[in-house]
């Protein structure tokens, strides 16, 4: 029997990669992505992170206004995971980040086929 008094843990984010973002209209909704962390400004508490391919021009704008601070390092692997806000131009999209972990070292090739993998899996279901 749950307690009346607990509290509903916010939703641990679908996982996606930055390439996906742009087609995912949902406002409020939690998601958890990985990238290169390309800039980080701590006194504004923006940050930008990229795909993998160092020839993509693909980005997302992070606000870190949750997380901060952290020790960022340009050009290290983060995972950042929070709600994205559609911008009123109707392109622009913003992670407000609520968590974020450094991830150096982790295989991305092989992450990124375990999650193709695992989606196959649901969808079968």
């Amino acid at each position: 029997m749950m307690a009346a008094n607990t509290r509903q843990l916010p939703d641990s984010g679908e996982i996606l990669k930055l390439s996906e973002i742009a087609g995912r209209g949902e406002d409020g909704k939690a998601v958890r992505v990985m990238g290169r962390l390309k800039s980080h400004d701590y006194s504004n508490c923006h940050a930008v992170l990229t795909a993998f391919d160092r020839n993509s021009n693909i980005n997302l704008d992070i606000n870190t206004k949750l997380v901060e601070p952290f020790n960022s390092k340009i050009g290290s692997i983060f995972q950042f995971i929070g709600e994205l806000d559609y911008l009123c131009d109707g392109y622009s999209v913003l992670l407000q980040a609520r968590i974020v972990r450094c991830v150096d070292g982790v295989d991305t090739a092989m992450y990124y086929k375990a999650l193709d993998i695992q989606r196959k899996f649901l969808q079968e279901r």
